[in-house]
């Protein structure tokens, strides 16, 4: 009838509270009172294992691209990188101004049918 959910598994945490502190509940553990109670927080940090700080570097990534393989960037000199700035800016205006036209010729023209 049980299936063995409320059975704290082998070598798990609640085991090592019931094996090493006999006077920390495993509810203890997993409730509030091991962030504010000095005592469960210790008790739990003695058990927890030795932090490894290399842990998030054991498989290196393999650099993109390597300078050999990189090709040549190639960088516009400012006077033509603000000459296509401006350019660019110039052609966006128009683009919005004809949009701004076109919506007023439709208006005027829509007003003058139903007139």
């Amino acid at each position: 009838m049980d299936s063995g959910a409320s059975r704290p598994r082998p070598g798990s945490l609640h085991e090592a509270l019931s094996e090493k502190n006999r006077d920390i509940e495993p509810w203890e553990v997993h409730s509030e009172l091991a962030l504010v109670c000095p005592e469960v927080s210790e008790r739990i940090r003695e058990l927890l294992p030795e932090r490894d700080p290399d842990a998030f570097l054991s498989r290196l990534r393999e650099p993109a691209r390597t300078l050999e393989t990189a090709p040549e960037a190639v960088t516009p000199s400012p006077s033509v990188a603000v000459v296509a700035y401006a350019l660019w800016r110039l052609a966006e205006t128009a683009r919005v101004a004809l949009v701004a036209v076109g919506a007023v010729v439709v208006l005027a023209l829509l007003a003058e049918v139903l007139h």
